[in-house]
């Protein structure tokens, strides 16, 4: 059963369900899986560009904890956590998929490179794997992307998965259209970084309890300091927005259906 949240219906399912799911959409575009956290819903209010991305995705996953609790506390029992860890997991996964051929973009090429080994020695062959590492500003680069467009195409990609984070992944890819083909889309960002071994996980414990923005702050406060003590504080605003406009929805009703002060009650039959 589907789960929605903040205009979004979150896809069910695991993440090998979601990417089966997206895999027998209609191959006739990117269908790209975006993986939603606070960070995302703040910028969703604010980046136009990123919305649009977001609802032209074929499937979309409650990546953040404090989300999934929103969702049970709203009523949506069924809300479970599917993050870009468990997609790139289910993905990776044995057996590889006949003809599957992946793609990454990854934010730097030892991340490329481990990957691109550890699937080889899963028994993958090695033209199957292709990736490349960006410069900085690619999304706003149209000769750049047309080139990248064109490598994607002549790999035969299938899967493209894309750790160079949000929203600027998302956004490319949508801005790309049928210039991508039609590959399956991953936006995962640093959870690519996770796979290739190079940047720590929180523990299960923490991530159970939801804490495991803290476990990445504490690896990366510099980085990640706005976004989770000054930006996070949006969410606030945009669920007490929400809140007042729905009771002002619901006030007009109310007084319609509310009789008049001096309106006269009709006899009673006898």
């Amino acid at each position: 059963m589907s789960v929605r949240l903040f205009d979004i219906t979150f896809t069910p399912g695991s993440a090998t369900d979601i990417l089966a799911t997206s895999a027998r959409q209609p191959a006739t575009r990117p269908r790209m899986i975006v993986t939603a956290n606070l960070d995302h819903i703040v910028t969703l209010s604010e980046n136009m560009a990123f919305r649009k991305a977001y609802e032209g995705a074929v499937a979309h996953t409650l990546d953040g904890m404090p989300l999934v609790w929103l969702a049970r506390l709203c009523g949506e029992r069924s809300a479970r956590r599917v993050t870009g860890h468990d997609l790139i997991a289910a993905a990776f996964a044995a057996p590889w998929p006949a003809g599957r051929q992946i793609f990454m973009v990854c934010s730097t090429e030892a991340v490329g490179l481990r990957l691109t080994e550890r699937l080889v020695m899963a028994g993958i062959p090695r033209a199957s794997v292709a990736f490349t590492v960006p410069p900085f500003g690619f999304e706003n680069d149209e000769a750049y992307g047309e080139d990248l467009c064109a490598a994607v195409r002549t790999h035969g990609t299938t899967l493209l998965v894309f750790g160079v984070g949000a929203p600027r992944s998302e956004i490319w890819v949508d801005r790309q259209g049928n210039a991508l083909g039609s590959p399956v889309v991953l936006a995962v960002g640093e959870a690519l970084n996770v796979a290739a071994g190079l940047v720590p996980r929180a523990p299960a414990l923490m991530q159970r309890f939801g804490l495991e923005w803290f476990f990445r702050f504490w690896h990366a406060p510099h980085r990640l300091f706005r976004r989770y003590f000054v930006r996070s504080w949006g969410l606030f605003g945009i669920v007490l927005r929400r809140s007042l406009f729905r009771r002002s929805r619901r006030l007009p009703q109310a007084a319609r259906q509310r009789p008049a002060p001096n309106a006269q009650r009709a006899p009673e039959t006898p």
